[in-house]
């Protein structure tokens, strides 16, 4: 009757589940507050998701990182580790290298994968796709 208990320290590689929030989040890349993604390894994180917010999203937020050209990836930031902590909150780390869990002190690189501290798991990713100058965050 432990229903749950073996969400933290079980051997198995099944990622705890986080619970569902639709994303959908729009972003204006001329817009200075996203100077940051004008380059590459730049991040921009966006708060979470509230009502006349459009530009958030997320359980805890996202972290947006441009990669080469084009590309960008959007990354959940509740940690996967154990999501239902309250302090279970991702960050760019000082260095602006990776993305730490100052909590269980997980650390991912800049496309979310556990690069050290107990996490199993990579970082809920979200689909992202450019338009012109709009980059579009989707669940």
């Amino acid at each position: 009757m432990l229903v749950g208990a073996g969400a933290c320290g079980s051997n198995n590689n099944e990622q705890p589940q986080m619970p569902y929030t639709p994303v959908n989040v729009s972003l204006t890349l001329t817009n200075q507050q996203y100077v940051a993604l004008r380059t590459v390894n730049g991040t921009v994180v966006l708060p979470p998701g509230s009502s006349g917010r459009p530009d958030a999203g997320g359980l805890k937020g996202i972290i947006v990182v441009r990669q080469a050209g084009n590309s960008y990836l959007a990354f959940e930031r509740n940690c996967p580790y154990r999501p239902f902590d309250a302090c279970a909150l991702v960050s760019v780390d000082r260095s602006g290298l990776f993305l730490r869990d100052s909590c269980c002190n997980s650390q991912f690189n800049l496309q979310g994968q556990v690069i050290g501290g107990p996490s199993p798991f990579p970082l809920r990713q979200y689909s992202t796709s450019l338009q012109g100058s709009q980059l579009n965050i989707l669940n």
